[in-house]
C-alpha cells in the first residue's frame, strides 16, 4: 500500500511540474523573449521553469505528454520521455518559427532506465538521475520529383523555369523562365501561384500580385521568339518548395497585302570651275529609295545659254528603264562651255509610277588671265635715265594670289630706282599677295647705261594659279658720234693758170650713227672751182661747192669728197671747208694753197 502512495504521489508531482513547464512556449512561434531557458533536470523538487515565464507561450500538445524536463522547442525536437503512441496531434500549432516544416515524427523511445521512484526511506541516499535521450538528427530532405526545371507547353507558347539547386533558409533566390513562341500569338499570359514557405519579393518584368499568386501579360509574341523573365522569391521554410507555372496563349491567322511605293533620288556632279572652250563632264546618278521597283524611269536634262551639247542639242533625254529597290544607275555626258560666267543646269527624273523628282549642278565658266604692259622712251642718249612704268591688270574672273613681278634689266643696263621692289643687283621683284579681277596695280623702274645700242628688258609676271604672263620693252640707246675733217691737196704750189686736186675726207670717230653730214668749199678770188665729185653728188655755184648730205653716217664710217680748182692770182690763197650733221655743229677747216 505504502508503494502505491509512493508511486501515485510521483505522477501527480509529474503532472504538475508538466503543467508548469509548458509554459514556456508560444501557442503560435517560439519567443526567444517569452521565458527563461527550462531546468533540464528530473529532480521532483525542482522547477521546470522559472516563474515569470509568459503564459502565451503554452504549448498545444496534451499535458500528459510533456516531459518531465522539458524546454521550449526551437525546432519541434522532442526530449526524452516516456511516450507510447506518435505526437502527430502536437504538431498542428509548432513553437517553431514561423514556416517550419510540418514533419511528422514519431516520439523517441522511451530511456533504457525509467527514473526510479522517490526513496522510500530518507536515511538512504537517492539515486542517480536517470539519463536524458539524445537528442534526434533532422532526416535529410528529399529532392522535388520534378526537378529544379521544367517546362509547359500550350497553344504554340511554352514556358521553361529554372531554379537554383539549394537556397538557405531565409535566403532569397531567382527564378528564372523563358516565353517561347512556337508559332505567331497574340497574347501570351504566364500564372503561378507561390507554395507555402516562399514569399515574393520582385520580378522582372513586373508581375501583378494577387495574394500568393503571380501573373505576367507579354502581349503579341512572334513566331521563334524568346521572351526572358525573372522572379525573387525568399525561403521561408525547409523542405520541397514546388512553382507551378501555367500558360495561356491565343494563336493567330495573318492575311497579309504588301504596301510599296518607290521613291526616286538624283545627283548630279561635275566639274566646279572650267575655263570658256573646255568641254564639262556631267555625272548623273539616280537611285530608287523605296519599296517597289519603279519604272519607266527618264532623265531630262535642259543645257543653258552658253552651253553647247552634243550635237548642238539644247535638251538632253536619258532612258534608265525600271530601277528596282536600291538599285542605282549612271548617265553620263559632256557639254562645252562657251560663255563665261555660272551656269547652273538642272536634271528632272520622272518615271510612271513615282514622283518627279530634279537634281542641279553649277560650274563657273571663268578665266584665269593676267596681262602686263611696259611703257618707256624709244630713244635715249647713253648717260641718261630711263623711266619705265609696269603695269597688270588680273583680266581673269577669280582672284589671283601670290602675284610675283620680275624686271629682268639688261646686261648692259644697271637698275637706278625700282620703288617697292626688292632689287638684286640687275633684276627686281614685286610681291602682291592677291590681286583680284579687274585689280591694276603699276610699278616704276629707273635704267642708265653707258653702252649705246638697243636693249630690251623683260617683265614676268607669276602666281599661285597658274596664269602667268610678260610684257617687254626696247630703248635704243644712243652713243655721241665724233666728225674728223681732214683736207689736203696734190700739188702745192701751183703757177697762175694751173689747176690742183683738194679731197676733203670726213670720219664718224664717235659711237652713234651721224645723219644730215654735208660738206661745203668755200674759195677765196684767185681759185676758181673747175670740178667737184664724192660720195654724193656735188653742186659747184661760183667760188663755192655743196656736197648732197648723207642721211646715215655710221660709226667708223669715212666720206670723202674731191674739188679741183684753177689758180687765177698769185698768193697764199685759203679755201675753207664747213662739215656739219644734225648733232654737230659746223666744223670749219682751212688749206693754204700757194699761187705764183
Amino acid at each position: 500500500m505504502r508503494k502505491q502512495l509512493g508511486i501515485l504521489a510521483s505522477l501527480v508531482f509529474l503532472g504538475a511540474m508538466a503543467l508548469f513547464g509548458t509554459s514556456c512556449t508560444g501557442s503560435n512561434q517560439y519567443r526567444n523573449d517569452c521565458c527563461e531557458p527550462c531546468e533540464r533536470v528530473c529532480e521532483p523538487n525542482r522547477p521546470v521553469c522559472p516563474p515569470s515565464c509568459n503564459p502565451v507561450c503554452q504549448p498545444q500538445c496534451a499535458p500528459q505528454y510533456a516531459p518531465p524536463c522539458n524546454p521550449c522547442p526551437p525546432q519541434h525536437e522532442m526530449h526524452c520521455r516516456p511516450c507510447d503512441e506518435p505526437c502527430q496531434q502536437h504538431f498542428d500549432e509548432p513553437c517553431a518559427p514561423p514556416c517550419a516544416p510540418r514533419v511528422n515524427r514519431p516520439c523517441p523511445p522511451p530511456c533504457e532506465q525509467p527514473c526510479p521512484p522517490p526513496c522510500a526511506q530518507p536515511q538512504q541516499p537517492c539515486p542517480p538521475p536517470c539519463d536524458v535521450c539524445p537528442p534526434k538528427c533532422a532526416a535529410p530532405l528529399k529532392p522535388c520529383k520534378y526537378g529544379t526545371s521544367g517546362e509547359c507547353a500550350c497553344n504554340g507558347v511554352t514556358v521553361r523555369a529554372r531554379n537554383p539547386n539549394m537556397c538557405m533558409l531565409g535566403d532569397q533566390y531567382p527564378l528564372d523562365f523563358d516565353v517561347i513562341a512556337c508559332c505567331d500569338v497574340c497574347e501570351a499570359i504566364v500564372s503561378t501561384t507561390l507554395p507555402e514557405g516562399v514569399s515574393y519579393m520582385r520580378s522582372q518584368p513586373e508581375a501583378k500580385v494577387e495574394g500568393r499568386k503571380l501573373t505576367w501579360t507579354f502581349g503579341s509574341i512572334s513566331k521563334g521568339q524568346s521572351v526572358p523573365a525573372r522572379v525573387w522569391l525568399k525561403c521561408d521554410r525547409e523542405g520541397d518548395l514546388c512553382t507551378c507555372f501555367c500558360v495561356q496563349a491565343t494563336p493567330v491567322a495573318f492575311c497579309a497585302l504588301l504596301c510599296a511605293k518607290p521613291v526616286l533620288v538624283c545627283e548630279k556632279c561635275g566639274p566646279l570651275e572650267v575655263c570658256p572652250g573646255d568641254p564639262i563632264n556631267y555625272t548623273i546618278t539616280v537611285t530608287n529609295i523605296g519599296t517597289c521597283t519603279a519604272e519607266d524611269v527618264v532623265i531630262t536634262d535642259t543645257l543653258p545659254d552658253g552651253v553647247e551639247g552634243p550635237d548642238c542639242k539644247g535638251t538632253l533625254t536619258f532612258r534608265l528603264g525600271c530601277l528596282e529597290p536600291c538599285q542605282t544607275k549612271k548617265v553620263n555626258f559632256t557639254v562645252k562651255a562657251c560663255k563665261r560666267g555660272k551656269i547652273c543646269n538642272t536634271a528632272v527624273v520622272t518615271a510612271c509610277n513615282a514622283n518627279q523628282t530634279s537634281c542641279e549642278f553649277c560650274t563657273c565658266v571663268c578665266c584665269c588671265a593676267i596681262e602686263c604692259d611696259k611703257v618707256g622712251p624709244k630713244e635715249l642718249s647713253v648717260g641718261q635715265n630711263a623711266e619705265y612704268q609696269i603695269t597688270v591688270v588680273n583680266t581673269g574672273d577669280k582672284s589671283l594670289h601670290e602675284v610675283v613681278v620680275t624686271d629682268q634689266a639688261p646686261s648692259a643696263t644697271s637698275i637706278v630706282a625700282a620703288p617697292g621692289a626688292c632689287i638684286n643687283c640687275k633684276q627686281a621683284v614685286w610681291k602682291l599677295r592677291e590681286l583680284k579681277p579687274g585689280e591694276k596695280v603699276t610699278f616704276n623702274l629707273t635704267l642708265t647705261t653707258c653702252t649705246p645700242g638697243y636693249f630690251s628688258n623683260r617683265v614676268n609676271v607669276t602666281n599661285c594659279e597658274g596664269c602667268n604672263s610678260c610684257c617687254e620693252f626696247g630703248t635704243h640707246w644712243k652713243g655721241r658720234p665724233a666728225l674728223d675733217v681732214c683736207v689736203t691737196n696734190s700739188d702745192n704750189p701751183i703757177c697762175v693758170g694751173e689747176t690742183t686736186r683738194l679731197k676733203v675726207t670726213v670720219t664718224n670717230t664717235g659711237q652713234e650713227y651721224d645723219s644730215d653730214v654735208k660738206i661745203v668749199a668755200t674759195f677765196p678770188e684767185g681759185l676758181v672751182p673747175v670740178s667737184a665729185s664724192g660720195a654724193s653728188g656735188a653742186q659747184v655755184n661760183g667760188n663755192t661747192v655743196t656736197f648732197a648730205p648723207i642721211a646715215n653716217f655710221a660709226p667708223r664710217q669715212t666720206a670723202e669728197a674731191t674739188v679741183i680748182v684753177k689758180g687765177t692770182q698769185a698768193g697764199d690763197l685759203r679755201p675753207q671747208f664747213e662739215v656739219s650733221s644734225a648733232t654737230i655743229k659746223p666744223i670749219r677747216q682751212e688749206e693754204s694753197i700757194i699761187v705764183n
